[in-house]
C-alpha cells in the first residue's frame, strides 16, 4: 500500500498480482476504498481477488474523496473520477489497461473507456448502481447535508469531519468531501475560504451531475453507445443496484456480454467461468 499524486489528488493505492494491468474502480458509494474488493458483498462472497490477482496486475485505489485519498473542491463528475484512475495508471507506468468497476465504480470505469479508448483493453462492469430508489436516496442524502450546512455553517462542517472516522456514505451531514477533510489539509483550507452560495452550488451541481437518472448512474446513453472493445455487464438486484440498471447499461453497449443470472446463481464458479471466457477474447 502506498500513496501517489494522481491528477493532483493524494491517492491511496495498492498493486498486487501479476499479468496484464487491470485498473479497478472500487465498489462503494462515498466509501469506495480498495478494501471493498475483498470485504463487500458479492466480491467477498466469491473471493474475486483470488481470481484477479492470479490473472492480472491489479491496480486498486481509494477513489477521490473516499478512504485515505484526498479530494478537490469542484463539481464532481464521472470524468473527474476517471481522470484520477488514468493519472494513477500513467504514474505507475501502465499505458494500456483492462478496466473493472464495481457498484458505483462502474460509472467512472465506463467513463474511462469513453475518455481513454486507446488505453482501454476491456471493460468489466459488475453490479452497476441505479434505479429510482437509488436516485431518491441520494437526493435525500445531499439535501440533508445542504440543510445542515445552511444552518450550522462551513466551520461546523470542518469540525464535524475532523471528529469523524466515517465519510458521506455513513454520515449524510458530512457531504461529499467530508470523508477527505481530516486527511487533506489543502482541501480543508480551500473549504474554509469558500462562501456559502458557492459551496451550495458545488454540492447541487455534483448531485445533478452524478445521481439524477432513474436508469443507471454513469455516462449518458448516447455516450455509452459509442463505447467499443470487449465489454461485460453483470447486473445486481437490490435497492442500490436495481436489476434494471445493469440491463439498461448493457442495452446501451452494442455487442456487449450480459450475464443476467439471478444473484443467487452468481457463484464463484459461474463468475470465474464467465471471466475466463471474457478475458480470452
Amino acid at each position: 500500500m502506498d500513496f501517489i499524486q494522481a491528477d493532483g489528488i493524494r491517492t491511496h493505492y495498492r498493486i498486487e498480482g501479476s499479468g496484464p494491468a487491470l485498473l479497478m474502480f472500487s465498489p462503494g458509494g462515498f466509501d469506495a476504498t480498495f478494501a471493498k474488493w475483498s470485504g463487500l458483498g458479492l466480491y467477498q462472497r466469491i473471493g474475486i481477488m483470488d481470481y484477479l490477482t492470479a490473472h492480472f496486475t491489479c491496480i486498486e485505489f481509494d477513489r477521490r474523496e473516499c478512504g485515505q485519498s484526498g479530494g478537490r473542491l469542484e463539481v464532481l463528475s464521472w470524468s473527474a473520477m476517471a481522470r484520477q484512475g488514468a493519472a494513477l495508471a500513467t504514474a505507475l507506468g501502465f499505458e494500456q489497461v483492462h478496466v473493472m468497476g464495481g457498484c458505483l465504480g462502474c460509472a467512472p470505469a465506463a467513463q474511462f473507456a469513453l475518455d481513454y479508448p486507446a488505453r482501454t483493453r476491456s471493460t468489466n462492469l459488475i453490479w452497476p448502481v441505479g434505479g429510482a430508489r437509488y436516485r431518491m436516496r441520494n437526493v435525500g442524502r445531499f439535501s440533508e447535508h445542504l440543510n445542515w450546512v445552511a444552518a450550522q455553517g462551513i466551520e461546523a462542517l470542518i469540525a464535524r469531519a475532523l471528529d469523524a472516522d466515517v465519510g458521506f456514505a455513513k454520515d449524510a451531514l458530512l457531504g461529499p468531501w467530508g470523508g477527505s477533510l481530516r486527511i487533506d489539509a489543502d482541501l480543508r483550507d480551500t473549504l474554509a475560504e469558500i462562501d456559502a452560495p458557492r459551496y451550495q452550488a458545488l454540492v447541487s451541481g455534483s448531485l445533478n451531475a452524478l445521481f439524477m437518472a432513474d436508469s443507471a448512474a454513469g455516462p449518458a446513453p448516447e455516450a455509452l453507445m459509442q463505447m467499443r472493445g470487449p465489454r461485460l455487464v453483470i447486473p445486481g438486484d437490490d435497492e442500490s443496484h436495481a436489476r434494471s440498471a445493469g440491463h439498461f447499461v448493457a442495452e446501451c453497449l452494442p455487442g456487449c456480454t450480459l450475464i443476467s443470472d439471478a444473484v443467487a446463481d452468481q457463484t464463484r464458479e459461474r463468475i470465474f467461468h464467465v471471466f475466463d471466457q471474457f478475458y480470452a477474447q
